[in-house]
């Protein structure tokens, strides 16, 4: 008989884990304890609370062994984006620092960096799996909010000032950094 797992499923990062830590001892014991306890019990409530897997010290190291196991059998995980990934996502970093340091305002450059994006954004949001690291995730979250910045300035009809932004500019371009840190030793490494 197969047994549901005691885990909610967003705790699992992949399924080879998820099916070891579901046959693990440790969770299959609790498991049958609460299946007994909600058996004997009539009152709901009670049998809502024993459903509670008991993890106790014993129980959590008889599943160290089932974590370690799946874990190492998972194999390290690998980044897979399009060719093109790299050096877009290179490309709008620079574009997104040169701005959001002051380097170059010239509306050339705040329109290439506008093109740029939008087409990054187009081209991998969602069309990347997880595993790319930094550079996505900062990447999107640091030229997103330039570009509404930008925007706002051109609503209030003032040229760009990256002086006078609702964000941090450092963290947006320590952000960059660590994302443009985290693709190249991908790349490096033949991760991506």
């Amino acid at each position: 008989t197969q047994r549901p797992c005691p885990l909610p499923t967003h705790h699992h990062p992949n399924p080879v884990t998820m099916a070891a830590l579901c046959a693990a001892p440790a969770f299959a014991v609790a498991a049958r304890r609460t299946a007994v306890v909600t058996r004997a019990t009539s009152d709901a409530p009670k049998a809502a609370t024993a459903a509670t897997p008991n993890l106790n010290r014993r129980n959590v190291l008889l599943s160290v062994p089932a974590f370690l196991a799946a874990s190492s059998a998972a194999g390290s995980a690998s980044a897979k984006a399009p060719p093109t990934y790299y050096d877009d996502t290179i490309e709008v970093i620079g574009l997104t620092k040169s701005i959001i340091s002051g380097a170059d305002l010239s509306p050339a450059n705040i329109a290439k960096f506008q093109e740029k994006r939008d087409i990054w954004y187009a081209n991998y949001q969602l069309r990347h799996e997880k595993g790319v690291g930094y550079g996505y995730a900062n990447t999107f979250n640091a030229q997103a909010k330039l570009g509404f910045q930008i925007r706002v300035f051109e609503e209030k009809g003032e040229p760009f000032d990256p002086n006078r932004t609702a964000y941090n500019k450092d963290y947006l371009l320590k952000i960059l950094q660590v994302g443009q840190d985290s693709l190249d030793e991908m790349k490096l490494n033949g991760s991506l």
